[in-house]
């Protein structure tokens, strides 16, 4: 075994900055034990995406600036829970460049399609995402299309579609000591993904920043929709989630202070058997379901 290993970190895992605020490093107090050095480091050909709470590096023509972290190998199990690898982010082995030149380390890709409709970060800067500098390198473009509805599988729409209306479903989650943990949820679909309002104080919150993998079900036993997924808060879509649950729930959410935590799913795979269809649907597919 190594006695260290090399990572590439971008977005919630990088040191904290004493001008940042502490959510744009929620991550790295996880492996701040496990850290022996950091520095930092860019990667090329590689692209930075704005997903609201956290980024997602996709292969692409910019440059991503982030840190070098000279890790303890036990980091390794740490940040492979914290990206869901190998089921939602993927570790994979590239070539970053520090001071000295070239140095090879490990590096976490999002999946296909998690990026659709989300802002690219021009300047590739997790940090300086909304600084001016890095605004004004954006350049005005027409907002991605909504995917065609003859591109995806009719039978998956359906059955993402009678989910998205049923009144309920049931999440489930892993406490901190590896308990599990199921409870039953309102939820709305938004641009392929699933959001759910609660407490902060919900134990599932707690569950969900342990160990974001989740698992979120339909109610009806003889026709059963399961969707894996990612889960982690996402207080800034609340005004876009606001009309959603007053149109399915008529429930103005912004009258619920004590509802202060939104879950935001992003699924990594559909399962599901009965009179209304039966497949294996990877989260890619899902994630192009924007409307109905």
């Amino acid at each position: 075994m190594p006695r260290s290993e090399q990572m590439f970190v971008y977005g919630t895992l990088r040191p904290p900055q004493p001008d940042r605020p502490a959510a744009d490093s929620r991550f790295y107090p996880q492996i701040a034990a496990h850290v022996l050095s950091a520095r930092p480091a860019t990667l090329a050909e590689a692209e930075l995406y704005n997903l609201g709470s956290y980024p997602a590096l996709r292969p692409g023509q910019g440059v991503v600036y982030g840190d070098l972290l000279e890790m303890a190998p036990a980091a390794l199990e740490i940040t492979d829970r914290i990206e869901g690898h190998p089921t939602f982010y993927r570790r994979d082995r590239v070539k970053v460049q520090i001071e000295i030149g070239l140095v090879e380390a490990w590096v976490y890709w999002a999946p296909n399609g998690i990026c659709l409709g989300k802002p690219r970060i021009s300047c590739g800067d997790w940090f300086r995402r909304q600084t001016e500098e890095c605004q004004e390198m954006v350049l005005p473009i027409e907002p991605d299309p909504l995917p065609e509805p003859a591109s995806v599988d009719a039978t998956l729409r359906n059955l993402v579609k009678r989910f998205a209306e049923s009144d309920c479903s049931w999440l489930g989650s892993t406490r901190p000591d590896g308990r599990p943990h199921s409870a039953p949820v309102w939820h709305v679909w938004h641009q392929g993904r699933i959001y759910v309002i609660t407490t902060s104080k919900a134990v599932k919150i707690t569950n969900i920043q342990h160990y974001p993998s989740i698992v979120i079900s339909h109610p009806d036993p003889m026709n059963p929709i399961i969707i894996e997924g990612w889960a982690i808060l996402t207080p800034a879509v609340r005004p876009q989630l606001q009309p959603l649950f007053a149109a399915k729930y008529d429930w103005d959410i912004e009258t619920s202070p004590n509802y202060d935590a939104i879950i935001e799913i992003v699924p990594t795979k559909l399962l599901a058997w009965g009179q209304y269809g039966e497949g294996r649907w990877p989260g890619a597919d899902l994630l192009q379901i924007w409307s109905f």
